[in-house]
């Protein structure tokens, strides 16, 4: 499915069908999200309603991060105390996929998200 977009961001790797599955929903959901949301604009072209320009902000940056096979975390948007990253709770099924291959439940599968 993702193998056959046609632009070369797609990391060369190779992912299992599920994480790929996954991926394409979250996008497609995220996507949908940013289309629903106000986009009209003032005169000077800043945003209306600014709450959604900011979700849009942080919505496309997770989109970026996905495609690069990358579970987006709550640190890439904001500062958070501790010096370990969170998974983002939005994508708790794509954490549960990256630990089960981790932990080699998927026989001659390599883990495929960082």
């Amino acid at each position: 499915m993702i193998d056959s977009w046609p632009d070369s961001w797609y990391p060369l790797y190779r992912m299992n069908n599920k994480v790929e599955n996954l991926i394409t929903n979250h996008i497609r959901r995220i996507q949908q999200d940013i289309l629903e949301r106000d986009q009209t604009t003032f005169s000077d072209g800043k945003r209306c309603n600014p709450f959604h320009a900011q979700l849009d902000e942080v919505d496309l940056k997770n989109i970026a991060s996905l495609r690069e096979g990358r579970i987006p975390k709550y640190g890439d948007h904001m500062e958070l105390l501790g010096d370990e990253p969170m998974d983002m709770s939005e994508f708790h099924d794509l954490t549960q996929e990256k630990e089960h291959e981790a932990v080699g439940l998927y026989a001659g599968t390599e883990p495929s998200l960082a």
